[in-house]
């Protein structure tokens, strides 16, 4: 097996026991966050902000060892770039669309896994949506003139160190102990959310806590198989490769661009160089979740339903790809992976994707009342 067969086979693995942990954890920012406006259990909101919380502990951790480097991320997290104007409004449509689509682009792989053909064809649309985002022309010619205004230039507020938007450099500057400062801050974040999280006793149950743990566990074991020795051995062999493999950098677990790559590997049967980590992760997470359902006892395949819930669906799953692409990133690229690299704009455009959530809930409890009146 040669290197990059074996990049392939560890992304895999690992998908598939998110994909997995996830299904058994009822990993969902949407569930969470309705089951918090509607004043029911609070374990499925412990279940996301607890996988938030293992991942900034790991990957903090791996960057302070030394064992990878989060300055150079695909996406870049801590660009210089902060495009607040992407981060808010990309954040607020993510997160409204999530209400119409019944989930994020995550939640709709594991729900696929669990044998919902509903799921299947949101997650289409949703590719479909990203794919003419990312690969045509559509956001340069309609949302970049508008978006492009609406950011700072770090750089331009001094050295490049300190224009890196982690909170770290945020907070102390230039300092040769930044890899600590940024520990101690993931730290003193993810601890009291895994202290009150404890307080919980249905998210004590083993299913919710070993949820929340796989799952930040394997926004980790991203950064380390990309940005570890190995993917770094991988990126320096690949130059001397014929079929170069794309999208090879540091970087772990979104659902935004990837859908965009599977479509593109769909499309164009250009061999194995066009099987990203992405591309990976897309297959993994549903297979994931297909065999937990089955040890669980919870696989229930639903065919289509061709109603207006369904078509509400599609729509949630359009305007998710938009949103998607705008904020660059989802609740998983900018909720997980974004945070554990402390990138304000991460912060951010989560805070938005929360905020869009509420509003589509309470416009949804509205509509219900209305109808029921």
């Amino acid at each position: 097996m040669d290197i990059f067969s074996r990049y392939l086979f560890f992304v895999f693995i690992t998908s598939v026991a998110m994909g997995a942990f996830a299904q058994s954890g009822k990993f969902c920012l949407l569930g969470g966050i309705r089951a918090y406006v509607n004043k029911t259990n609070q374990h499925r909101i412990w279940v996301y902000l607890v996988a938030i919380a293992i991942a900034l502990i790991g990957a903090n951790l791996l960057e302070y060892s030394a064992a990878i480097n989060l300055n150079n991320t695909s996406p870049a997290y801590r660009s210089e770039n902060f495009a607040y104007g992407r981060y808010m409004i990309g954040g607020f449509v993510f997160g409204f669309a999530m209400v119409l689509a019944s989930g994020c682009g995550m939640r709709q792989l594991v729900k696929m896994g669990q044998g919902s053909l509903n799921a299947l064809l949101v997650v289409l649309v949703m590719a479909i949506s990203v794919y003419m985002m990312l690969k045509t022309s559509l956001y340069a010619d309609v949302f970049m003139p508008i978006l492009t205004p609406l950011s700072v230039d770090l750089s331009q507020l001094g050295s490049a160190e300190i224009a890196q938007q982690d909170l770290a450099s945020t907070l102390v500057g230039e300092s040769e102990n930044k890899p600590i400062y940024r520990l101690l801050i993931a730290l003193q974040i993810a601890f009291p959310i895994i202290y009150f999280s404890s307080k919980n006793s249905v998210f004590r149950q083993p299913r919710y806590f070993l949820g929340a743990l796989g799952v930040g566990l394997a926004i980790v074991l991203g950064f380390y198989i990309t940005g570890g020795e190995f993917g770094q051995l991988l990126i320096e062999e690949a130059e001397f490769m014929e079929d170069v493999p794309r999208g090879l950098a540091t970087q772990s677990y979104s659902f935004a661009a990837p859908l965009s790559d599977a479509v593109y590997a769909v499309l164009y049967n250009e061999g194995w160089s066009v099987i990203t980590f992405g591309v990976v992760a897309v297959i993994g997470v549903p297979i994931g979740a297909f065999v937990s359902s089955l040890f669980r006892g919870e696989f229930r395949f639903s065919g289509f339903e061709f109603d207006k819930k369904l078509f509400a669906k599609m729509i949630g799953g359009v305007l998710a790809g938009i949103g998607s692409v705008l904020a660059m990133g989802c609740s998983v690229g900018h909720g997980l992976t974004g945070i554990s690299t402390l990138a304000l704009g991460s912060f951010v455009a989560l805070a938005f994707i929360i905020l869009g959530a509420l509003v589509g809930l309470k416009l949804e409890s509205l509509r219900g009342s209305r109808s029921t009146s």
